[in-house]
């Protein structure tokens, strides 16, 4: 957690040894005795030779130049020679060792100089608070919390005004110990006494409410963060917090201001928009986002996305624009549950042979929210098309509903089923009877029209039978003699 933050320190012991050497360790004895001494110096001598000054300012050099290996040469030269200096001498050619290590990530090395360092007490006060609380850091880079802590309160008492990086670290190491609530206190005093509070001295704020769950504070900090390092898990995390803490208008407000600078780009970020939009019945605004995110290739095409993009549209009344949603998550879809949902859809648009397909598919699939509504509604596409016997096979499947409703109306279904197959068989029937009459009836007919003409032939016979003869010319008639 601390390794970037500590190797940052790097640079700051050379700024380190800058300041002692103003102290007296490279400087001219002039220097030294012109600067005010702290009241803690007293009777401390802070000389060192020519020859010794010519050496450490060597060293100096070398570790400005970052030449690591060359400083520790000459400190190394030194420190065999340690009984021959004086205290303060050998303080110096300890702290510029543990310098040296630490610069080369040789934490434990670093502080076991660094240790001997303050063991002299031959340094001047602020060179030996400063030296203390590097050991703190070095302490937090190689994980000894506890040790670090008891640097860095050793350090708090030695001075006046400490600033919030210390009590940022202190907050760190009671973190890393698991000691939450001790880690709280000086987390916010990091915070109180800075002018400008760096980004991770808010996290670990943040994350010490929502440990102890005090949700409230954490608004604060994460406000904070927002303003001075805008990034875009703080805005979902804000607008998480403001969730938790019911304030559902915030939480949009802030997720709406991110997207706006699009800093949403994560598929969880995105539908969480979403659901906020259905949550505030913005379901146009939350169609629209989805939408936006498939084409940006930002969301998996899950099952789950066409169906909350379906869901959507059917809320903002854009039914069309819900019917390729639903049927592209149906064909995804491990479970029938969307195809069920687009059989419904199909049924309220009276469409009952898509619907019956859709439904049908529902049932294959399996692993439905509802399985007997999903048979009661095939049955009723299919009775819509008047496939009597399918539909029966439905109804009975519905009427094992532990729901009371759907039971009845399964049974009420059944009832018009059978009433429709009754009236379809009375109709055949009365066509059937119809047809015999009309066919019996024809056959009458033709028996008396063949009557008819048997006996109109037959009176034709016995006419011709019982004819006169010819009667005689006109001429022969008028031969005929008058009655008198």
């Amino acid at each position: 957690m601390f390794s970037g933050q500590i190797s940052r320190f790097h640079r700051a012991c050379l700024l380190l040894l800058v300041l002692v050497f103003a102290l007296g360790a490279v400087g001219s004895a002039e220097a030294a005795r012109k600067k005010k001494k702290d009241d803690k110096d007293k009777g401390k001598s802070f000389t060192v030779t020519e020859q010794m000054n010519k050496r450490l300012t060597a060293a100096h050099e070398a570790l400005e130049a970052e030449q690591y290996q060359a400083a520790a040469v000459i400190l190394t030269e030194l420190e065999k020679r340690s009984k021959r200096l004086n205290s303060y001498e050998r303080a110096i050619v300890f702290q510029m060792l543990g310098m040296t290590e630490a610069a080369q990530d040789k934490y434990e090395t670093a502080l076991v100089y660094l240790e001997k360092c303050l063991s002299e007490d031959a340094l001047p006060h602020g060179a030996i608070v400063s030296t203390r609380f590097m050991i703190a850091q070095l302490y937090m880079a190689t994980e000894e919390f506890e040790k670090a802590v008891v640097a860095l309160k050793k350090w708090f008492k030695e001075v006046e005004t400490p600033n919030g990086n210390a009590y940022y670290i202190l907050a760190a190491a009671y973190y890393q110990l698991d000691q939450i609530k001790n880690a709280i206190v000086p987390a916010e005093t990091a915070i109180k006494v800075s002018k400008k509070p760096k980004p991770p001295w808010l996290q670990l704020l943040v994350g010490l409410y929502y440990e102890t769950k005090q949700y409230p504070k954490a608004v604060k900090p994460l406000e904070m963060l927002i303003m001075i390092d805008p990034k875009k898990s703080y805005w979902t995390q804000l607008s998480s917090l403001y969730a938790h803490l019911e304030q559902e208008e915030k939480s949009l407000a802030i997720m709406q201001l991110a997207y706006a600078q699009d800093y949403l780009t994560k598929d969880s970020d995105l539908r969480a928009l979403a659901q906020l939009y259905l949550y505030h019945n913005l379901p146009y605004r939350a169609g629209l986002v989805l939408e936006k995110a498939a084409a940006d290739d930002s969301v998996e095409k899950t099952p789950a996305y066409w169906e909350m993009l379906a869901n959507s549209w059917l809320l903002a009344r854009e039914t069309e624009r819900a019917f390729e949603p639903l049927r592209t998550g149906a064909e995804v879809s491990e479970g029938g549950s969307l195809y069920a949902r687009l059989g419904q859809l199909f049924i309220e648009r009276e469409e009952w042979a898509k619907a019956s397909k859709a439904l049908d598919k529902a049932i294959a699939k399996g692993d439905l929210h509802d399985e007997h509504t999903t048979h009661l509604l095939l049955a009723i596409s299919l009775y819509h098309q008047k496939k009597y016997s399918a539909a029966r096979k439905q109804l009975r499947f519905a009427r094992n509903s532990e729901t009371e409703t759907l039971r009845n109306s399964a049974r009420q279904w059944l009832l018009m089923v059978d009433r429709e197959v009754q009236a379809l068989e009375d109709a055949r029937s009365e066509r059937e009877t119809a047809q015999e009459l009309a066919a019996k009836q024809a056959e009458e007919k033709a028996l008396q029209a063949e009557e008819a003409a048997r006996a109109e032939e037959e009176a034709g016979a016995e006419e011709a039978d019982a004819s006169p003869e010819e009667a005689p010319a006109v001429e022969q008639v008028s031969q005929i003699p008058q009655s008198p």
